[in-house]
């Protein structure tokens, strides 16, 4: 998500698809797999591109939910730029490109429900700490913690389904490359095509990252559907219009409810 950015945008998508009014069990479990593809120059003479495949489990009880993910993450591109982030804006006399992977950041999420009304709207809290537990010397991440907190709102309109998000990131900076806080917000809607399939659209923004980096902006479709009883898929594409977004970016997810 996030979690970094674009888990981040998939997580909320997912979250909304399905209709509000259906809470959450006591102590009810998920298991979920994805994998997402994305390109672009940063702002850099070369592209870089990442292949970022999340595993995260959850547990939803009463108002809360809380998660776990674990990622494997592939870099291949000329360096200082690193997903989530952008270019950090370090010096490099790199000319050629390499490729370096291994195991990403460990992410971990807590989300309260602090409203669900009658008229199916509804609104969260939630934190996550994302562990820098990508090796920095790969750059497969800054190697330092970072902390999000965001409010999410959203509401059932008939088929229709709009939400918005408005969050804060606390990044911690790597040696050579100080990085700010930043702001970042979500807006889109979902529509429920019928009982088993829904669809939409996310704008993302967020400030950029380090001096010499960029501001993010890109546009994210996707398409869930139920697959079995227990079994819930979801696709989804991406088109960034900002030198701290990929030019384009696609992926999928695989959720398992017990």
């Amino acid at each position: 998500m996030t979690i970094t950015r674009r888990i981040l945008a998939a997580g909320v998508a997912a979250a909304i698809a399905m209709p509000i009014a259906q809470a959450a069990d006591d102590g009810k479990w998920s298991l979920a797999a994805g994998f997402d593809y994305s390109t672009g120059s940063y702002g850099q003479s070369q592209d870089t591109t990442i292949t970022y495949i999340p595993v995260t489990g959850k547990y939803e009880t009463g108002p809360w939910t809380f998660g776990l993910t674990l990622p494997w993450i592939e870099v291949e591109g000329p360096g200082d730029v690193v997903r989530g982030i952008g270019r950090l804006g370090r010096t490099t006399t790199s000319t050629g490109t390499r490729t370096e992977s291994g195991m990403g950041d460990l992410i971990a999420a807590a989300t309260y429900n602090l409203l669900t009304s009658a008229d199916r709207s509804a609104l969260d809290v939630t934190t996550k700490y994302k562990f820098g537990t990508a090796d920095r010397n790969k750059g497969l991440g800054t190697g330092e913690d970072d902390v999000y907190v965001q409010l999410d709102a959203y509401r059932s309109i008939e088929r229709f389904t709009p939400f918005a998000t408005i969050g804060y990131k606390f990044l911690g900076s790597p040696p050579g490359a100080p990085l700010n806080n930043v702001l970042f917000a979500i807006v889109g809607s979902s529509y429920k095509l019928d009982d088993i399939r829904s669809a939409g659209l996310m704008w993302y923004v967020e400030q950029k990252a380090s001096d010499n980096g960029a501001p993010v902006s890109e546009l994210t479709a996707f398409y869930t559907q139920k697959l079995a009883p227990q079994w819930k898929g979801q696709l989804f594409g991406v088109i960034g219009f900002a030198d701290g977004s990929p030019d384009f970016g696609i992926g999928a997810m695989v959720t398992r409810s017990f």
